[in-house]
This record gives structure tokens, C-alpha cells and sequence, in this order.
């Protein structure tokens, strides 16, 4: 009977929009830390990416599509064919096993080997709100551990991820069986929670990352799922054959898209050089028109000429993007650590060093993720899997003998 059940789709690209998108995330917090101004020399063409670097903390906005992309996709298939949904336990624990053991990791790490070592907190009571607001995924809600923390920055991302899982059962079900009421009224809450904190709020610093937000984020991703469901039954798989006509549309869209979103960072580097509070009016500003690019840019990928997909879903892209949620989780920490300590105070003003220090960040980022992806991640994965199975067999075993 399980043979009968429609095979999981491998959506090869976006396996190259997941790394990318990370790679220019965590090459934002490099920067931050080494300045390296970032400019490349080919023959008489100077390519200059500055802009993109030090606005490149907006697709984290991106990451958050692709999740309500590959979240709702199990629905949206669901819609045109026979396809299983899990229930809301397999849903949850398939998460936890995910995104917890790295997650627990990282903060008690950093406590224990550096914020602890270092004296970083002054007040006990510090320390036990940055920890227990941490390990309980609700450091965004409070100040001191969602702007000042001393375990991991990068981490508020991961709480916004677990609060909307949370819902997701519930929200996945909801929009399966009337999605215009329930993206309608998702969409209705992102737009007016916004409009509230741009135009009523003075200090936006702890608004602007709400969960709240990114409502309308996941709703894009969700149409994008459909959107990609009603392509694929219409044209056939992508990875097949498909006319020179449909290529080309796709390569059209996925350009279109790549100016859409470089534009927006224009102008969002534009916005963050009048100062932090322009900078996050920015941010709430253009999510919108830069997830839609984003959107655009996934679809019109995944039926560009095989070649060009290819770049986005070969073996290095792949690797990248199994390894990219330890990669996300470690940079920053690991860069602000050999900027301290490994360093000298000529770092800002010395571009070999600012070379040396951007290139062993990226090495150093990568084999620390490697280690927790397959050393600590995956395992944890199992273990958590087999022991679940395990639980649900000895609660069984009663009725069965009975």
C-alpha cells in the first residue's frame, strides 16, 4: 500500500535559492564585522556588489517564503490529487527533531563557552531570562533577550519559525479547505499589523520581526505552492520535456525577478544609509515587492532550460543547503569570536586582512556546520524519530494483547 503513495518532489532549485539565500544573509554579519568593502576587478569591468552586501539581511524575508512555500506544498498537492497529509503529531515531531537539537546546542554552547567565560552578565536575572526566554522560543517578546542577548542574534529567526509551526496544523488545514478566507484574512492581519508599527510606532526595534509581520510572507509562499501545483499539472514535471516556449517564459520570469529584487536592495541600502530607523521602515516597507520578486523568481526557475537549473540544484548547491541551518546558526557567533580574538585592530582598515578574515569565516562557518549537521543534527533526528516510535509501540501494546 505505501508503494501507491505519490513520491515526495524534489524541488531541485530551490536547493540553490535556500543556500544563496543564506550565503548572502550570513555575508551581511561578515561584513558587519570585517567591513570588507566589496568590489571585484575583471579585466576593465568593475563589479561593484556594496549595495548588495549591506542590505542582504532582507532574505531572511526570502528564507521565510521558501518555508511557507515548502509548508504548504504537501496541501496544495493534496488539492489536484490523492497526496496524504501528515497528522498534526508526525507534523510536530518531525520539526522538533529538525530544529531543536541544533537550536539547544547553540544557546547552551555559547553560554557555556563564551557568554559565561567572558562575564557578560552583570545581573544574574539577565542570565536567566536571555536562557529560559531562549530555550522556550520566546526571546522575541522581550527586550533585553531579543536586542541585547548573549547567546546567538541570528536565533530570533528560528523563534519565528517555531511560533508559526506551532499554528501550522491549524492554519495548513484552514487554507486546504478555504484558502481565500484564510490567506485573505493572514494577508489582512500582516498589512494592518505593519501599518500600525510604520506609521504608530516610534521605536520600531522590537516590531518590525514579529511573527505578526510575516503573515502575508507565508501567504505568498502558499499561493506560489499552488501556483507551482497548477503549472506542474498543466505542463508536466518541469525536470522533463517542455517546450522551447515554456523554457523561455520561465528564464523571462526568473530574470524579471532577479532585477525586481536588485532593485529593491538598491533601495533598501539607500533607506539603511539615513540611519536604523529609516532602515527598518525599509524592511516593512519592501517585504512585500520583495517576496513577490522572490516568488516570481522560484517559479519562473524551476522550468528555465536544464542547464541554468542546474546551477541552482547541482551537488555543491544541494550540500550548501543540507548544511545551511547550522551554517545560519554558527556564522554570526563564530565571526563576532575570530574578529575578537583571532585578529588585530587593524581589521577595518586592512583589505588583506579583511580578505583573509571574510575567507576564514566562511571555511571555519562551513566545517563548524558540517560537524552539527552530521555529527549532532542528524543523529539527534533519529534518535528522537526512533524513540517516538518506539513510545507509540509500547503505548499500543496493551490493546494489542488485549
Amino acid at each position: 500500500m505505501s508503494s501507491d503513495r505519490p513520491a515526495k518532489w524534489d524541488i531541485g532549485v530551490l536547493h540553490g535559492f535556500r543556500a544563496i539565500m543564506v550565503l548572502l544573509v550570513a555575508n551581511f554579519h561578515i561584513w558587519q564585522q570585517g567591513w570588507l568593502y566589496q568590489t571585484f576587478q575583471i579585466g576593465p569591468i568593475t563589479i561593484e556588489m556594496d549595495f548588495l552586501t549591506r542590505s542582504s539581511y532582507i532574505f531572511v524575508d526570502g528564507m521565510i517564503l521558501l518555508s511557507g512555500f515548502l509548508l504548504f506544498l504537501p496541501y496544495a498537492r493534496s488539492m489536484d490529487e490523492d497526496y496524504a497529509l501528515p497528522g498534526p503529531g508526525a507534523f510536530y515531531l518531525n520539526r522538533f527533531a529538525r530544529i531543536v537539537p541544533s537550536y539547544v546546542a547553540s544557546v547552551l554552547l555559547m553560554l557555556v563557552c563564551v557568554a559565561l567565560p567572558q562575564k557578560m552578565y552583570p545581573d544574574p536575572r539577565y542570565l536567566h531570562l536571555d536562557l529560559w526566554t531562549h530555550l522556550t522560543f520566546t526571546h522575541t517578546f522581550f527586550r533585553m533577550p531579543y536586542q541585547y542577548s548573549n547567546l546567538n542574534g541570528v536565533l530570533w529567526t528560528v523563534v519565528i519559525e517555531m511560533q508559526m509551526y506551532l499554528l501550522w496544523p491549524l492554519i495548513g488545514r484552514c487554507a486546504k479547505k478555504k484558502p481565500v478566507p484564510t490567506m485573505l484574512a493572514m494577508t489582512a492581519v500582516a498589512w494592518l499589523y505593519r501599518a500600525v508599527v510604520y506609521y504608530r510606532v516610534g521605536d520600531t526595534a522590537m516590531f518590525i520581526n514579529q511573527l505578526p509581520a510575516f503573515l502575508d510572507v507565508y501567504v505568498i509562499g502558499m499561493l506560489g505552492a499552488i501556483a507551482y501545483c497548477k503549472l506542474r499539472r498543466i505542463l508536466g514535471d518541469p525536470d522533463g520535456k517542455q517546450s522551447p516556449l515554456v523554457r523561455a517564459a520561465g528564464l523571462l520570469l526568473f530574470a524579471a525577478g532577479i532585477l525586481l529584487v536588485g532593485a529593491i536592495t538598491r533601495l533598501q541600502t539607500n533607506a539603511g544609509i539615513q540611519g536604523l530607523d529609516q532602515l527598518r521602515l525599509g524592511q516593512l516597507r519592501y517585504r512585500l515587492p520583495l517576496t513577490l520578486s522572490l516568488m516570481v523568481c522560484m517559479l519562473g526557475a524551476v522550468f528555465m532550460p536544464g542547464a541554468l537549473r542546474w546551477l541552482l540544484s547541482n551537488r555543491l548547491m544541494r550540500f550548501l543547503a543540507t548544511i545551511s541551518y547550522n551554517f545560519y546558526i554558527w556564522h554570526q557567533v563564530l565571526s563576532v569570536q575570530m574578529a575578537l580574538h583571532w585578529f588585530p585592530s587593524t581589521l577595518h582598515s586592512d583589505r588583506s586582512l579583511q580578505w583573509c578574515f571574510t575567507v576564514m569565516c566562511y571555511c571555519v562557518s562551513i566545517v563548524v556546520a558540517m560537524a552539527f549537521t552530521y555529527g549532532w543534527e542528524q543523529p539527534c533526528a533519529g534518535w528522537i524519530r526512533r524513540g517516538a516510535q518506539r513510545l507509540k509501540a509500547l503505548v499500543r501494546a496493551p490493546k494489542t494483547a488485549e
